[in-house]
């Protein structure tokens, strides 16, 4: 599993791109603190290109943990990227009145086809729990699958000192989507906002999954990564593209 999180923080204009990871180091922000992780769930993840250095192939074949490949090669989470973000009031109150997707392109381009990776799947509850179809032209949060958006009729306030855990999944089911997430909210009768930095080690990204792969590695359950030379992924769920 890749678990990995570290407290952050922008400034007022918002400047900044799985066994458990590193406890969270605090930095303060103007207003509230913010941090984002990976979720600790089984999935897959792709990469643009084949994983052909024989450093990454060593380490996929001996480390359950391949965090370094990820990053190293800048993995994005297939099908969906599913990141706890925890919001931590400073010495005033606050109203977060939105928490907006901002995408890199129009609509998702082609998923990443190059080499795709998958943890086996093993056998704090979130206070919010927020929805994003990234491939909709406009990905918006929602509380559920269909319904309207969340911030539409929502705000979250927070209190001093207060701490609201949001549990976000970004899906794809057509393409590759990169993003941005920005914080939109009120304090003492100002607007301000804050772009949340991604998990360490990850990126505001999710791509679908994808018919056919370079290469494929499957994981063993608490073992390494295992070269597969089945190319077709047509039996995965979600549907890859193509199938």
């Amino acid at each position: 599993m890749l678990v990995v999180g570290e407290w952050l923080s922008s400034d007022a204009d918002g400047n900044s791109v799985e066994a458990p990871g590193p406890s969270p180091s605090e930095s303060a922000g103007p207003d509230f603190d913010l941090l984002s992780r990976l979720m600790d769930e089984p999935g897959c993840t792709a990469f643009a290109d084949a994983l052909t250095s024989p450093e990454d192939r060593a380490e996929l074949s001996t480390q359950p943990d391949v965090g370094a490949v990820v990053k190293r090669n800048n993995g994005v989470r297939a099908a969906e990227l599913h990141v706890s973000v925890t919001l931590q009031g400073g010495d005033r109150a606050l109203t977060i009145e939105s928490i907006d997707i901002e995408p890199r392109t129009p609509r998702p381009t082609a998923p990443l086809n190059g080499t795709l990776i998958c943890e086996p799947t093993s056998g704090g509850v979130p206070k919010i729990e927020l929805h994003a179809d990234m491939d909709a032209v406009r990905p918006t949060f929602r509380k559920d699958s269909g319904g309207t958006p969340y911030f539409r009729d929502n705000a979250i306030t927070l209190a001093p000192h207060e701490q609201v855990p949001l549990h976000m999944t970004f899906s794809a089911r057509r393409g590759y989507r990169a993003f941005g997430l920005v914080v939109h909210y009120t304090l003492a009768g100002t607007h301000g906002k804050r772009v949340v930095p991604p998990p360490e080690g990850s990126r505001w990204a999710v791509t679908a999954l994808n018919k056919t792969y370079g290469s494929v590695y499957d994981g063993t359950l608490g073992g390494p990564f295992q070269f597969s030379g089945e190319a077709d992924q047509c039996g995965r769920a979600p549907k890859p593209v193509g199938c």
